[in-house]
């Protein structure tokens, strides 16, 4: 059953970054409203997709945390997670600001963008990986 979830979920997390991809660089070709429509329900997929990082990053950083010598699995795993954890706060903050006010920062959601992409592919391939 954990193969079937951690296959999921790393299918889930490629699919998005390769969606958020695709939309950051089309996003330039139609009318801003659309474009702001389009990243609003992009959000709610990120939303899930972060909290599958942040779980699955915390996970595989406590299985390396045991290693008395610094190694590139025990180095990768911590910061890989809190990449996870820090852009994951900057996502929810600037949601959060977009939900209850309009008072997001556009710029602000292009770093988080940048980030994200790589971070939910890599997670994705080391999860689809380990089932």
């Amino acid at each position: 059953m954990t193969k079937i979830i951690n296959r999921f979920c790393g299918v889930y997390l490629v699919g998005v970054s390769l969606v958020i991809f695709a939309q950051f660089l089309l996003e330039f070709t139609y009318e801003i409203e659309s474009v702001m429509r389009v990243w609003f329900v992009l959000d709610w997929f990120s939303l899930a997709g972060f909290g599958m990082c942040v779980l699955a990053n915390g996970c595989y950083m406590r299985t390396h945390l045991d290693e008395t010598s610094v190694t590139w699995k025990k180095l990768s795993s911590t910061v890989l997670f809190y990449i996870s954890a820090g852009t994951t706060i900057a996502f929810l903050h600037n949601f959060a600001a977009d939900l209850f006010g309009n008072n997001d920062d556009l710029l602000f959601w292009k770093f988080i963008n940048v980030v994200q992409i790589p971070l939910f592919a890599v997670t994705g391939c080391r999860l689809f990986r380990v089932s």
